[in-house]
């Protein structure tokens, strides 16, 4: 094995030793790179290190490594480098550099007049990485065959050259709308995994300007809801592509903003002329959830401060008050002592409302809910009468989860599901057809940890089949055809000859019911619909299958589950570049102006997401 050598960009290329990576390039029908890797210490022909190769050798490590294409989504455009970089030709004399005025290059990956080795040597690179790169004749030109790159500047032509380069950063930029109406340009990313939608309030910084950098309107956490949209159609759109905390830039065509009429000026705020392209810095402090839960939706949520997923509830302790349109407090229960209240989900100790209201709630959140009076038939509580409505602010202190199924016995694992059974056939007998299908849902989810042991159990089998029968029942009683359906082939795993279940699943349903709220059908339990089903892939491997369907029709998308297959090797290929990924992108210069951040003096053209290069940017454009 080689040593490896301490390397710097002041050595020489017989200094580096064998290099880490040495690439071939090849190209798309579309004009688009790809590599091919080799890595360092293979037994590949080429991997010398000689000079007239594409070939890498790593400086600098970045900090923290990001797959290619592994942050991507359905919105990815294209990406922004920004780089120091020095060019010399292989004798050592040099060429270019963007440490001679201190001025990083800021450039689009696959943008036209990019030198092509230039764009596939920081693809391969990570933000925060150093590298020299040694390319071949061939590809110090556009990817536009025969055509001179002017990126970076006077690169010599029909000669292989040397590249000493720093990927300072690297922004995505998004297409949230088509046809490049809205582009969005990621200065800083967000935190978690969830965005605002429908009816949920936003705290959003903003600052909207024209071309010439002309500040439009700029305001300091100004609060809307989405579904409402605020200053321009471009502001609802791109929120609900956000998450808390992000900062993006926007490019928003005239179609997006105010069109072909313009805005005149309002206020302090200047006008917006006809057909402009606007400029929007924003900023998503913060949101808060509003959705509408319950039977006939008619629970109304919005979420003061978001908690932690618990999972499977059993025990909860909340403090809770209840509050008349007037603000008269009527309900009161875990503030007046240092306990809270305490009480047992699915055991009709408090009202349908409050329960379904704890039911949506993670740990440490706080909730504000508005409840009908119908739904609030509490043993200890009485709404005043009159009340058309009223409010709810719920704290979910605490939850003691159910014991875990993998933590029983056999014995305890069938003798609980039994029990749950014998309770789930008095609420149905009980009319109380939701509580019941929950109740059957925790049967049949103790039975399947059985039946994922080693053997097959044929009595915890029989059991799984005889309860997802009456679950099925219950879907039906409660107008969720699609969950009984999902019922009936959960049963053909367990067993595929079943007559009665597949002749069920077949049976044309109407569509599924407003009246229920299907959500609700596994809210505060461990393994929710699509997670139980994952499950049934796992037990269908078992028994023999190769591929697991099953449709989510809420979300109107079928999702097949290929089941895991032994580890293979992967080869050399290191895929297509990032690029690939954009194909859409058009291969133009994306110009944004110098804008300042609402409450600071700090220009976004400082940041990673605009160019430092602004002027050379402008003139490309135009």
């Amino acid at each position: 094995m080689t040593e490896k050598i301490d390397r710097s960009f002041d050595m020489e290329l017989s200094e580096l030793g064998e290099p880490d990576h040495c690439f071939s390039g090849s190209t798309t029908d579309d004009g688009i790179a790809s590599l091919d890797v080799s890595q360092r210490g293979t037994d590949d022909d080429d991997a010398d290190g000689s000079p007239g190769l594409f070939a890498k050798w790593i400086v600098q490590q970045a900090a923290a490594t990001v797959p290619h294409g592994e942050e991507k989504d359905e919105f990815y455009y294209c990406d922004e480098a920004q780089v120091h970089f020095t060019g010399k030709r292989l004798d050592g004399s040099l060429f270019a550099s963007s440490r001679e005025d201190g001025v990083p290059l800021t450039f689009i990956i696959g943008q036209d007049d990019v030198m092509q080795g230039f764009s596939m040597a920081i693809n391969s690179m990570q933000p925060g990485e150093k590298a020299i790169f040694t390319i071949p004749s061939e590809l110090v030109g556009t990817k536009s065959a025969g055509c001179p790159a002017s990126i970076p500047a006077n690169i010599p032509l029909d000669q292989a050259v040397r590249f000493d380069i720093e990927l300072i950063s690297l922004v995505t930029i998004s297409e949230i709308v088509y046809n490049e109406g809205i582009l969005k340009k990621t200065i800083k990313h967000g935190m978690g995994n969830i965005k605002p939608c429908g009816l949920d309030e936003v705290i959003v910084n903003y600052n909207v300007s024209l071309e010439d950098g002309t500040s439009v309107s700029m305001s300091d956490s100004v609060e809307f809801n989405v579904a409402k949209g605020f200053f321009c159609p471009a502001f609802p759109i791109a929120v609900k592509t956000m998450r808390e905390g992000e900062e993006a830039v926007l490019i928003v065509k005239p179609e997006y903003g105010f069109g072909k009429q313009g805005r005149p000026s309002i206020g302090n705020e200047a006008a917006v002329p006809p057909d402009a392209t606007l400029y929007v810095y924003i900023q998503l402090k913060s949101y808060k959830t509003v959705i509408h839960i319950g039977e006939g939706q008619t629970i109304f949520k919005k979420t003061l401060r978001a908690g932690e997923y618990v999972g499977n509830q059993g025990v909860v302790r909340v403090r809770l008050i209840g509050k008349l349109q007037d603000g008269v407090v009527f309900d009161q229960r875990g503030h007046r002592t240092d306990e809270p209240f305490e009480f047992v989900l699915d055991e009709e100790q408090v009202s349908d409302g409050v329960e379904e209201a704890v039911l949506t709630m993670q740990l440490g959140e706080i909730a504000l809910f508005t409840i009908a009076p119908q739904y609030l038939q509490d043993p200890l509580v009485v709404v005043p009468p009159g009340s058309s409505s009223v409010t709810y602010e719920i704290e979910l202190v605490s939850v003691v989860h159910e014991k875990n199924p993998r933590d029983m016995s056999r014995a305890e694992m069938i003798e609980t599901a039994a029990r749950k059974e014998r309770q789930a056939d008095e609420l149905f007998r009980s009319s109380k057809f939701l509580r019941a299908y929950r109740r059957y849902y925790k049967a049949s989810a103790i039975l399947m940890a059985r039946l994922l042991e080693d053997e097959i159990d044929e009595e915890a089998k029989q059991m799984s089949v005889s309860i997802l029968f009456k679950a099925a029942e219950c879907a039906i009683r409660l107008r969720c055809y699609q969950e009984a359906k999902c019922q009936c082939n959960e049963i053909l795993r367990y067993d595929p000859g079943n007559v009665r279940a597949r002749e069920l699943a077949q049976q044309p349903f109407p569509g599924d019911s407003l009246g229920i709220d299907t959500d609700a059908l596994y809210r505060g339990l461990k393994m929710p619909l699509e997670c139980k089903q994952m499950k049934m892939a796992e037990l269908g491997q078992k028994l023999g299958q190769k591929v697991y369907k099953f449709t989510n029709q809420k979300a109107n998308a079928t999702y097949t589950y290929h089941l895991p297959q032994p580890k293979v090797k992967l080869g050399k290929k290191m895929g297509v570049m990032r690029l690939m990924e954009g194909h859409q992108y058009s291969g133009r210069k994306i110009f944004v102006p110098p804008m300042k951040k609402p409450g600071a003096d700090v220009r976004t053209d400082y940041s990673p997401a605009t160019p430092a290069t602004a002027t050379n940017n402008r003139n490309n454009h135009e």
